[in-house]
């Protein structure tokens, strides 16, 4: 309980802090907007290159917007956890390690209130893309379906924890575990199904694709909100996302325990 009273004080800390640089989380807005500016330029000014039907034929659905905003809102539940690892990388690069962790707050203390502020700024930046998107009719509206859907992002947050776990354990043990984050991040909505889907991807990127729980989460996600095709039937994938979603976690608790142990008996190390 301690912990959490403690991290949610660190969160405020981190919203009064937030306030005085708005310009952060408007350019955290129109981020994925710019991102999938190109495909949505393709699809009014190139039609006849056969994107449509290529979409059509492999999701069920010529909506490529709301394909690639749906994808963009998913990626930003998941992404914003890891930004707890360059927090701590932040502060090791102007000295101030040391400072951090004589604080009455544990590691996953600073984990869980760099990840609520991220939570609550990134609900903030993703709800108007997604009224967008059913504005404009982009997506379908169903109170039971959009609750599976947000228990889906649910379970996709969980295991991104994991993710968080791991990769500050090894920041704490190599320092460079942001760079390992900014890999992943740059590497797995590509692979993942953010803006195509991942079946038909070549067979080794496929296959990669499938150990991550995201790529089910977002699946599921779009066939909710969208009725697009699935990967395979509902409930295999509700079963391999939540099974790939425990096993990530307690990966990476495992992981984050046994890392920090080691910083601490030996110091950071570089790679």
């Amino acid at each position: 309980m301690g912990i959490m009273v403690r991290s949610l004080y660190l969160a405020k800390a981190s919203f009064l802090s937030a306030k005085r640089y708005r310009i952060d989380w408007y350019g955290a807005f129109l981020t994925p907007l710019l991102t999938i500016m190109p495909v949505v330029l393709l699809y009014y000014f190139g039609t006849e290159s056969g994107l449509v039907r290529f979409f059509y034929g492999a999701t069920n659905t010529k909506n490529i917007i709301g394909y690639l905003l749906l994808g963009a809102a998913y990626w930003n539940y998941v992404e914003v956890l890891w930004g707890s690892v360059f927090a701590l990388r932040y502060y090791m690069r102007i000295g101030q390690l040391e400072e951090l962790f004589i604080m009455p707050v544990s590691s996953i203390g600073y984990i869980l209130s760099w990840s609520v502020f991220g939570l609550v700024k990134v609900t903030v930046e993703s709800v108007p893309i997604i009224v967008l998107a059913v504005l404009l009719n982009l997506m379908t509206f169903n109170l039971v379906e959009f609750a599976l859907a947000a228990g889906v992002v649910i379970l996709s947050i969980i295991a991104s924890f994991g993710l968080v776990f791991l990769f500050f354990g090894i920041t704490l043990r190599f320092k460079e575990g942001d760079e390992l984050v900014s890999l992943l991040g740059n590497a797995a909505p590509l692979i993942g199904g953010m803006f195509f889907p991942v079946n038909v991807l070549p067979k080794v990127l496929e296959y990669l694709a499938y150990a991550f729980p995201f790529t089910w989460g977002l699946d599921l996600t779009r066939y909710f909100l969208m009725k697009t095709n699935t990967l395979l039937d509902l409930k295999k994938e509700f079963i391999i996302l939540i099974v790939l979603s425990l096993l990530y976690l307690a990966f990476g608790t495992i992981s984050f325990k046994v890392l920090q142990t080691k910083g601490r008996k030996n110091g950071l190390q570089g790679f």
